[in-house]
């Protein structure tokens, strides 16, 4: 398959090589390493949004603790 616009997929050492170049082993290289970040980014998304929610609630709580301290 060949798509009209070429693609490129920039090297470790910066250096651009087309993927319809690319043999099969560096193919399957290059797509373990774009699972491997993806399970990586995923995690750290899962941290970012508990973080993010543990922040909320102790907000919430110090506001309740605030408007039942001001009645």
């Amino acid at each position: 398959m060949k798509d009209s616009a070429p693609v490129y997929w920039q090297m470790r050492n910066g250096e651009l090589i087309s993927v319809d170049d690319m043999d099969v082993n560096h193919l399957r290289n290059v797509l373990k390493m774009i699972i491997r970040n993806s399970k990586t980014t995923r995690k750290k998304d899962a941290f970012l949004q508990n973080f993010i929610e543990e922040e909320i609630n102790e907000i919430e709580r110090q506001q309740e603790e605030e408007s039942d301290y001001l009645y």
